[in-house]
């Protein structure tokens, strides 16, 4: 067996063992990409060069910021006041718990943090008001998936990092809307499924009950408005300048830098540049060309995006967009460029790709899906009927969001018109 086979059998087992074992893949990643790689005669400066000291320093000091704005209770309050303001027009609720979510998600949290925060939240919200308690969750799900590919957060940073060593960059604006207006779209079909322009009942948050912003929370706003203007406005080093806010904020006294420091989620980030450790061997070993080569084989331009979106939804169920989808399929969509030339867009196939694999991502088999099932059980006691039937539903609507990308890939819409390139 040539070590390029090898490779790609090496990662289907570890992918199987992190499904099965339930066990964090960055760390076995890292270890296996040693043994492999030493099989492969590279040299240890060559293994470890696939882990991005770059990306995982800037991953770092945003989550460690934003950190800070969860601990001392900013964005929960922030989530209030804006749901208060409603006031009665609560059929509003639904399209609400989506673009605040996407706007939470898409200044720093990431799907992850924001979908945490928001999805109990919507969840006990529904419950206060007796709606669909499914669908609002959901709303507030797909919003942090939608938003998270923004040049703030994880994704969008990830996708920077993993596209500028293959010649591309500048399309982070173009990927943010390709991902938001995928999520948008499923969730207009959550909304006529679940009936959500039927939407009446009390607001129980009323802004007056609502207490004002402190001192502490005031100062980690400014901070992140502050952020927010230079990053995009002035293009500073997102993650560096976290670190600067941070530092700020810990200076004053705003927050708990100890439990900042136990908020970052270390076990996701070494997920991350672990498996792209892995992802890099396996690269340099030549199995993702053989990837590439065998996905060529079956696709032409034109079918291109939908094969490689599909392809996004299927690894996403059994393994995570950040960690596994992306850093597999980047360089493989960057190969089939190679092989189609002008006929098949990078950017295009990154936005089917990265779109597609958030798609998959509120399946109960997921982070996303779990999060939505765990909110449920948590706001309210819960039987294994229940939960067997939120998951069925939980997976079949994630089948149907991957079909419906699927088909947007076909008909060309993550290309956006070329607008945004």
């Amino acid at each position: 067996m040539s070590l390029s086979i090898l490779s790609l059998v090496v990662l289907a087992v570890v992918v199987a063992i992190g499904f099965i074992k339930k066990v964090n893949l960055g760390f076995l990643s890292l270890g296996v990409a040693f043994l492999l790689g030493t099989a492969g005669g590279m040299t240890a400066k060559e293994i470890t060069a696939g882990f991005s000291s770059s990306m995982f320093v800037t991953l770092v000091g945003v989550t460690f910021l934003f950190g800070m704005a969860s601990n001392n209770g900013t964005l929960d309050l922030f989530s209030k006041k804006i749901v208060a303001l409603v006031g009665k027009h609560t059929i509003l609720i639904p399209v609400l718990m989506f673009f605040l979510s996407a706007f939470i998600s898409a200044i720093g949290p990431g799907h992850i943090a924001a979908g945490i925060l928001m999805t109990t939240f919507a969840m006990y919200l529904a419950f206060e008001m007796d709606i669909n308690p499914m669908s609002t969750a959901l709303y507030a799900k797909l919003g942090a998936n939608a938003g998270c590919a923004s040049v703030l957060s994880i994704t969008g940073i990830l996708a920077r990092n993993l596209s500028e060593p293959l010649g591309y960059s500048g399309f982070g604006l173009h990927l943010f809307l390709a991902t938001l207006l995928s999520g948008f779209l499923f969730t207009l079909v959550v909304y006529v499924l679940y009936k959500g322009y039927k939407v009446k009942a009390d607001n129980p948050l009323k802004l007056s009950d609502i207490p004002k912003f402190n001192r502490d929370q005031k100062f980690t706003i400014g901070a992140i408005v502050v952020m927010v203007v230079c990053c995009i406005g002035f293009k500073l080093d997102t993650g560096l300048f976290a670190f600067a806010a941070a530092g700020v904020l810990i200076l004053l006294g705003v927050v708990d830098e100890k439990k900042a420091i136990k908020g970052i989620p270390w076990g996701t980030l070494v997920f991350i540049c672990g498996v792209g450790a892995l992802v890099n061997v396996i690269d340099t070993l030549g199995g993702i060309s053989l990837v590439s080569d065998f996905l060529t084989t079956l696709m032409s331009a034109k079918t291109a995006a939908p094969i490689m979106a599909a392809t996004s939804g299927i690894l996403s169920w059994v393994s995570s967009t950040t960690g596994v989808v992306m850093p597999a399929l980047y360089p493989i969509a960057a190969q089939v460029c190679e092989t189609f030339g002008e006929g098949v867009n990078y950017v295009e196939l990154i936005s089917a790709i990265t779109a597609t694999s958030f798609a998959a991502a509120i399946s109960p088999l997921s982070t996303g899906g779990a999060i939505i099932m765990s909110s449920y059980s948590a706001a309210r006691e819960t039987s294994t009927e229940e939960l067997n039937r939120m998951f069925r539903t939980l997976f079949l609507l994630s089948v149907a969001n991957v079909l419906l990308n699927v088909l947007l890939s076909a008909l060309g819409v993550f290309n956006l018109g070329g607008l945004f390139y």
